[in-house]
């Protein structure tokens, strides 16, 4: 039978329909596994930070419900260091944001999760007042304190970004491994891991004063820098989070140290979470790629971390707060 012209322009127009139909079915599928693969690996990372546990209520964390207080027998004690205070301000974003408020903030926080870790904890000050830097380590000795974390915060003349930790230039393996553990969580909740060195910023030779008077494993965690607004924003926006992450650092180094079985049962966890977190990034970036070139989108490019910390100690020059 042979179809007349108007037969066949029907024909076509009707496969030109069906072939613009499977392609919008075949984007709109693409996007609904994109968006499942998101989800999903939103959830794995909200499970890493938080352990299982829910958050307590607080800055950028939005309403939630508070946790169960510990119960149980304290496991040991930790020793908190919120940097700088009353005068000594440290760094500043040269504006109205100082230093020693953000560790002050941060270091109540942490006090706070690891207390319901099971931790008795101490601080070297838990308002705005200016407390010697040796006696920070004395305090914490007098205390017969486990573990000692010296929070600050860095800053940079121009670039720099990131999580880095300074230890006692005598470099052991257990304030390495707290320096690590802390600045891995801090990773995972957001921030670049740059590096953990012995010594100071000038020296390997020389100690800051809070490492060289503590006598147990110790470490000074730089989270993020003042002088960059997306550390910034990524401090303020998660401090719960970044509370349980520091938090998280000191558990698993105590766990390594004095708990090695809860510790191997407990990497194991860590371990099965990354693999499923590395197994989610590399579906949403197959994803991801496809969906941009289904619609003729461009991709981000990666962040990289740029610039060199500054020395979270030094004096202030003259006219400045900065440390």
């Amino acid at each position: 039978m042979q179809l007349t012209d108007a037969e066949v322009r029907e024909i076509l127009a009707r496969r030109k329909i069906q072939k613009r139909q499977r392609q919008r079915r075949r984007r709109r599928n693409t996007l609904i596994a994109l968006l499942l693969i998101i989800v999903l690996g939103a959830g794995i990372y909200w499970f890493i930070g938080h352990k299982g546990k829910i958050g307590k209520k607080g800055s950028g964390s939005g309403s939630e419900e508070k946790p169960k207080a510990y119960t149980g027998e304290i496991r040991g004690t930790i020793f908190i260091d919120p940097g700088h205070g009353g005068m000594d301000s440290g760094s500043d974003d040269d504006k109205d944001r100082y230093e020693k408020d953000d560790t002050l903030k941060l270091g109540l926080a942490v006090r706070d999760q690891l207390e319901l870790l099971g931790f008795k904890v101490g601080m070297t000050r838990t308002e705005d007042i200016q407390v010697d830097r040796t006696e920070r380590g004395l305090m914490a000795n007098k205390a017969d304190a486990q573990l000692f974390v010296s929070i600050h915060r860095n800053k940079a003349d121009t670039g720099g970004d990131g999580v880095e930790g300074f230890i006692p230039k005598k470099n052991d393996k257990e304030s390495r491994m707290l320096g690590e553990n802390i600045m891995h969580f801090l990773g995972r909740a957001g921030f670049t891991e740059r590096s953990i060195r012995a010594g100071t910023l000038q020296s390997t030779n020389d100690d800051y004063e809070e490492n060289a008077a503590a006598s147990m494993p110790s470490v000074l965690i730089e989270v993020g820098f003042l002088s960059n607004a997306a550390d910034n924003e990524r401090f303020d926006m998660n401090l719960d989070r970044n509370a349980r992450a520091v938090a998280n650092g000191i558990d698993l180094t105590f766990m390594e140290i004095y708990e090695p079985e809860k510790a191997e049962a407990y990497k194991k966890v860590i371990e099965a979470a990354d693999a499923a977190s590395k197994d989610v990034t590399g579906k949403v970036t197959t994803a991801t790629e496809e969906l941009a070139k289904a619609t003729g989108s461009m991709l981000p490019a990666k962040r990289e971390s740029t610039g060199a910390g500054i020395d979270p100690q030094a004096p202030a020059p003259e006219g400045s707060d900065d440390e």
